[in-house]
């Protein structure tokens, strides 16, 4: 069996998928791998598993992230030719709902700074109360002579 020594880059690149699946790949077949001069991983290929995809030179490792596979490159989203009725209403009504939801989501919000704020007072409040409290019960505990006009001896 003919093999082929390749960095994870470099196999990701023949095969046209990710570096991550490119990993994931060489876990899966248990290709045994070794670390090369300059210190990054090379791993054993066999030359059947590189001949049976075509190599895309001008793809990147990272191909999936760059576009989806549905929309051809170069097609604006924006333009689509073929636009189901249906779908279209469908769509629509829930962009509606969705609307209506979101304005009384910031409507509630607004009521709740409002409730906040004065929340964030009536704690001001209770603790100027504390306070005081606290204040005369120290003026109504403090320990008196009996006698003040008196000196102690």
């Amino acid at each position: 069996m003919d093999t082929v020594w390749l960095t994870y880059h470099e196999l990701a690149d023949r095969l046209g998928i990710g570096l991550e699946s490119a990993r994931t790949l060489v876990k899966r077949k248990r290709w045994p791998r070794q670390k090369g001069n300059n210190g990054l991983a090379r791993i054993e290929v066999p030359l059947e598993h590189l001949a049976a995809r075509p190599a895309s030179p001008g793809r990147s490792p990272d191909h999936d992230l760059d576009r989806s596979p549905e929309r051809p490159p170069g097609q604006d989203p924006d333009r689509v030719s073929d636009h189901d009725p249906t779908a279209v209403a469908v769509l629509s009504r829930t962009m509606q709902r969705l609307e209506s939801q979101l304005e009384r989501a910031l409507a509630k919000a607004g009521r709740v700074d409002v409730l906040e704020a004065l929340l964030v007072e009536r704690d001001r409040r209770i603790a100027d109360l504390e306070a005081d409290r606290d204040r005369w019960h120290a003026a109504a505990t403090v320990r008196r002579r009996w006698w003040p006009w008196r000196s102690s001896a």
